[in-house]
């Protein structure tokens, strides 16, 4: 991600965050990297769900992936979590606008 975005890599992020569940796992994930069954447990949602919501998030680039084993573990992508205010509110500045988490 850069600090110049584009009307279209805008818009790309704002799409990503247009879904309550989406807008969930970025704030779970303010904590900490979570794998995908912890995040079914917190969310009360199927893997499939869960999954969807975590390839979209991917995709726009605010998080990121490992394997552990058979996990698959996701976290804030870096540039997010450098961008998370240092007074630890619990917000981000996306390089076009900043969201933040109530």
């Amino acid at each position: 991600m850069t600090p110049n975005f584009s009307n279209k890599q805008c818009a790309e992020l704002f799409k990503a965050l247009a879904d309550e569940t989406r807008l969930r796992i970025i704030h779970i994930l303010f904590d900490r990297e979570r794998c995908v069954s912890e995040l079914m447990q917190i969310l009360d949602l199927a893997q499939s769900h869960v999954s969807h919501h975590l390839k979209t998030l991917k995709s726009a680039g605010m998080i990121q992936s490992r394997r552990d084993g058979h996990k698959i573990c996701y976290s804030l992508h870096p540039q997010i979590r450098s961008n998370l205010q240092e007074t630890r509110q619990e917000s981000i500045d996306l390089g076009c606008c900043e969201v933040n988490f109530k």
